[in-house]
Order: C-alpha cells, then structure tokens, then sequence
C-alpha cells in the first residue's frame, strides 16, 4: 500500500475483503495506477493476499456478489477486474460485450457498481443499469424489458446528462429494489417494471439505503436524509456539508444508519434533525484516515469501513481496526 491511499471497499465476510487503491502522484498528465487488492484474512500469510492493477482504470468502485461469490470493480469507462476462488484478473470491458450506447447514440459510463439482492449491478448515465450474470457477462435491464425509462419529453427538452444518471440502488428483494441520482429522481423496482417514486426535492441525490428497518434511506448532494418508500417521504435530517465532502455510502447496521464520506463517518441526532459525526456518538469510531467508505458484509453480520489510509470493522459489538499504514512508518 506504500505510495497508495484507499478509494473503495467491499466486503464478503468478516476474514474477507478487498481494496480499491489509487496511486499517490502529482503529475496530472497520466491517469493515476489502481490496485485492486483481495484479502482472505484467514489464510496463511503467503497466500493472504492477491494484487492485480492497471494504468488505464479511473474512478473504479468494488461490490461483492453471492450469486456467484466474487469481487468485481467497474470503473468509469466499463472496464472490469474481478477475483473469485478459481482466478482474479482483468476481464472484457462491459462496452466490448454487450452494446451500452444511451439516448443520441452517446456511450454509456459508469457511474458506480453496486451489490444489491446478492448481485452486482453496475449503474450507468441515462438510467442504463447493467446486472453482472457471470464472467465477462451482462445484460442490460432494458434488454429485459426491465429497464427504466426515459423522460417521454426528452427529445424537446435540454437535459443535463448528470440528471439522468444513477448514483447508488439498494434493495430489500430482488423484485423490490430503489435506485437514485439526478435531480430527485427516485425509482422502485417490484420485479417486472421500475416505477417512479415522487420525491419532493430537486436536490442532486447521491446513497439510498434499503434498511432491515424497513425503510428506504436516501442521501442528498448536502448531506440531508430522507425517510420512506413509494410515494411517501419525510426528511429527518438537514445537512450542509460541502461538495466533494458530502456521504458517498450509506448503511444500516445495529439499529444505526451509518453515512460514509471522506470527513469520515456520520449518522443522524434525530433529536435535533441533523447529521453528527460518528465519534460524538460511538466513543471507539474510527477517525477519518480509517474511515468513509461503507460495505455491509452478505449476512448484515460485520460492517466494514475504510478511509484513505486504513480500515475498520464492527461486529456489531464494537470497532476494530484492521489496519493503518501510519502503524508502519
């Protein structure tokens, strides 16, 4: 990890996770190394860990599967790295297998993948959501007659790509399934159709978390959180935290909506209808340099976290860290 910081996080169970880590550099004129790094903590140190990277992936983000049990990282431009019990490398990028051109003749990027009803799903712009079937496979919803649609007045009015475009879904079941981004655009999934959910904000809208609670979580751009499902939707708490701070990752875990960003992490005062940091509620959270992005394990039994120089886990009895690169300066 020298020379390294951590972009992303997933994880599969609590001795099995893995790393998106970005290059440490200045110079602007090259894109930056990603190393994907799979780690099966139980493992005898010589074969604990496995490493593959590459100099031409930006802005890639992990998700693990149990429908098959795998890692896979997508980045921007759709190309794939996946790490399974049998092999681990890179595969065909998405655009090279299956057609992903989106309203105009445009081709599609990827915004972020995901892991939702134990399968991995790679969001797109234009509301293109690509669900992962198995190695170097895909298939785009619409191809199913699943997709979601466009606004039917697309053709007459100027839109902002950014405003078609998905940030994050979760799911409580595979046909009950919420996906969010753009401009307020919230959509729910029963298991043959998406249906628009009315929500009122405009606000760019970036996490959505299906919690055991039974209720839909959802971030906007400044931090503030909406509750509800459907139709039906109350903002619990107000935020103004500052672009390129705001949560990126959202959670449900021990009773506890957790926000992830780079200020580390954060949850609700419901008393005061605000976002806290994490450390004013929980004495053993982590700080920021271990701390921001968020994945729950499978089985909600282990939540992991990780900031740009280390990684924490709670068991639902508390944090632990699993490491930090200060330890070995």
């Amino acid at each position: 990890m020298r020379g390294y910081t951590i972009y992303d996080c997933a994880i599969l169970q609590e001795e099995g996770f893995a790393f998106i880590l970005v290059e440490e550099k200045d110079n602007r004129d090259q894109l930056p190394v990603t190393r994907i790094m799979y780690i099966s903590a139980e493992q005898p140190l010589q074969t604990r860990f496995g490493v593959c990277e590459g100099d031409n992936f930006t802005f890639t983000t992990i998700a693990a599967g149990i429908d098959p049990l795998e890692y896979v990282a997508v980045d921007m431009r759709s190309q794939v790295y996946s790490a399974d019990g049998q092999r681990m490398g890179e595969e065909t990028a998405i655009d090279e297998l299956i057609d992903m051109s989106t309203y105009g003749g445009k081709v599609g990027i990827i915004t972020r993948v995901v892991s939702a009803a134990g399968q991995v799903y790679a969001l797109g712009d234009y509301r293109r959501i690509y669900r992962r079937i198995g190695f170097e496979q895909w298939i785009e919803l619409g191809k199913e007659g699943k997709g979601v649609p466009l606004p039917s007045d697309i053709a007459t009015t100027k839109i902002d790509d950014t405003s078609l475009g998905f940030s994050d879904m979760s799911a409580f079941a595979s046909n009950d399934m919420y996906a969010v981004g753009g401009k307020g655009d919230v959509w729910r999934f029963d298991g043959i159709k998406w249906h628009a959910c009315p929500i009122p904000t405009n606000a760019n809208l970036k996490t959505v978390c299906c919690a055991a609670d039974g209720v839909v979580y959802i971030t906007e751009m400044n931090g503030s959180v909406w509750a509800g499902r459907t139709d039906k939707w109350k903002r619990i708490a107000e935020s103004n935290i500052a672009w390129g701070h705001q949560p990126v990752d959202s959670a449900w875990f021990n009773n506890r909506l957790y926000l992830g960003g780079q200020e580390g992490l954060w949850t609700i005062d419901y008393k005061e209808k605000c976002l806290v940091p994490l450390q004013d509620i929980e004495a053993d959270a982590p700080n920021a340099t271990n701390s921001g992005r968020l994945d729950l394990c499978p089985d909600g039994e282990f939540l992991l976290t990780a900031g740009p120089h280390g990684a924490c886990i709670n068991d639902g009895t508390g944090w632990r860290r699993l490491f930090s690169t200060f330890d070995f300066i």
